[in-house]
């Protein structure tokens, strides 16, 4: 006797259907349910997921990665799709970004050319921020200087940009760690 079961389409097909009968429905969904008001994550399209929450772009942003913990998600813009932002270890803030197919490349030189202008020096990194674009940055209240670095991943649904910002000099092993960390979650998206 065959065995009949759903097939991995079936099922994903399921699951877009569901999600977008969800969003359809959520702009008829009152603002407030039992005198309690939905979430803010909730109103920009993203939901709880196993040990983290998913945008309905794809996108899925653990609660931690590695010792970096989830702060707050982002909302898409004209742009930029969905994005969360992490803190770590070591005064460091990790901002992940998903952007339509085929743009990382150019998120990336406005990056560049949004802190030329702001009159930020660029930097040459070595080891693991080399594969970035970097700038010596420092917080407006504190004299110590930060460095900014910004990666960009091309994926095959999505791209995506990953900000770091951590103290100058850096610590070589606690940005390879948290790079390393950020590409095996978007690795395990594609």
């Amino acid at each position: 006797m065959q065995r009949r079961g759903f097939s991995a389409i079936t099922v994903k097909a399921g699951r877009r259907a569901a999600l977008c009968a969800a969003l359809l429905l959520a702009p008829m969904l009152p603002a407030e349910v039992n005198g309690q008001s939905l979430s803010h994550e909730v109103a920009v399209g993203w939901v709880p997921d196993l040990r983290g929450l998913r945008h309905f772009s794809g996108l899925r942003c653990p609660d931690t990665i590695g010792s970096a913990s989830r702060t707050k998600v982002l909302a898409a813009d004209m742009g930029r799709m969905a994005g969360c932002v992490y803190a770590a270890r070591g005064d460091m803030t990790a901002v992940l970004r998903q952007h339509r197919p085929g743009t990382g490349h150019a998120v990336a030189r406005e990056h560049l050319k949004a802190y030329r202008l702001a009159g930020f020096e660029k930097v040459d990194k070595t080891g693991i921020a080399a594969g970035g674009i970097s700038f010596k940055t420092r917080p407006w209240n504190q004299e110590e200087p930060r460095c900014e670095t910004l990666w960009y991943f091309e994926g095959a649904n999505a791209d995506y940009s990953l900000w770091l910002s951590y103290p100058a000099p850096e610590r070589e092993d606690d940005l390879v760690w948290l790079v390393n960390g950020f590409r095996h979650a978007l690795a395990a998206l594609q």
